[in-house]
């Protein structure tokens, strides 16, 4: 009987007091008679348990640990003090392994417009206006070295009508030269305008702020798909027997002479070009052929 008792946890802690309870319970509910005998069993609880059952002893003690529970329940929600503080973080542990990749995001909103390009610029030969879609920066006449002299530049400039100095002398001193350019079609003038002949060159110098590239196409007068085309004519450089090379240029297919410069003062000078058949294919080219041209930006 012990045994199981003190298997029951705090049965043991009570040992002491099981006569005592066990007369307190059994005196409440006893006739006078059986109080007689309960004074009996205080002065002597060895034999008033002797005269109960086993079972009666059984019930008696379970009552009694269900009772010590109670009060030991009430106990500790009296005496149980406030809740701690709450302690530090700790420190951060190790960064764990990367996960598995999401799937894709909605599509955001479309963005504000982007400034505008920086656009792009070229040069009208043969006109002193530019195309319905460009600005007209400046017109003037075309520059370039003298037809017979060996050394000076190779290119062909766009003067402006009207020079601003810096520093200079006057006088002419061993420098590069300037010369106005002029046509020469006495053989044959490809254009549609008919008195060009020895005549000074205009130029327009244009700008279009929608694109942002420019491409000069020698041998067609298209450019290429998605491109604008803002002029076509022919390709004009110096003769081929002078001693002074210079490059290849589209001029307008409406070319302009300059008014007033009929004299025949040479300087530069500008021939339409032919292909010739041999070092080109004679097929698509003809030989002799005058060869037109293209301007075409994006």
């Amino acid at each position: 009987m012990s045994m199981l008792f003190c298997n029951r946890g705090m049965l043991c802690k009570a040992a002491l007091l099981v006569a005592v309870s066990f007369v307190m319970f059994y005196g409440v509910q006893t006739t006078d008679v059986q109080q007689q005998n309960v004074r009996k069993q205080v002065i002597d609880p060895t034999k008033a348990a002797a005269s109960l059952s086993q079972a009666d002893m059984f019930q008696l003690f379970m009552n009694l640990e269900k009772r010590i529970i109670d009060l030991e329940s009430k106990r500790s929600l009296i005496l149980r003090g406030r809740d701690g503080r709450d302690g530090r973080d700790g420190a951060p542990g190790p960064m764990g392994p990367q996960g598995s990749k999401g799937e894709p995001g909605n599509q955001g909103v479309r963005g504000l417009p982007g400034p505008k390009s920086g656009g792009v610029q070229y040069v009208r030969w043969g006109r002193t206006t530019c195309p319905y879609n460009a600005t007209l920066l400046y017109k003037g006449r075309i520059g370039g070295e003298h037809y017979s002299h060996s050394g000076g530049g190779a290119n062909y400039v766009c003067l402006p009508e009207t020079p601003k100095y810096g520093r200079y002398k006057d006088g002419v001193q061993k420098a590069g030269y300037m010369y106005g350019t002029e046509y020469h079609v006495t053989f044959y003038n490809p254009f549609t305008t008919s008195d060009l002949h020895d005549h000074d060159v205009p130029c327009a110098v244009c700008y279009v702020t929608r694109r942002s590239t420019k491409i000069m196409i020698p041998a067609t007068n298209e450019c290429p798909a998605e491109w604008t085309r803002e002029y076509h004519g022919y390709l004009m450089t110096a003769y081929y027997d002078e001693s002074h090379a210079s490059e290849f240029i589209c001029v307008d297919n409406d070319a302009e002479a300059a008014p007033g410069t009929s004299a025949n003062l040479n300087g530069g000078v500008l021939y339409p070009v032919e292909g010739r058949c041999g070092s080109l294919p004679c097929h698509p080219y003809v030989d002799g052929r005058e060869l037109t041209c293209a301007v075409c930006t994006k």
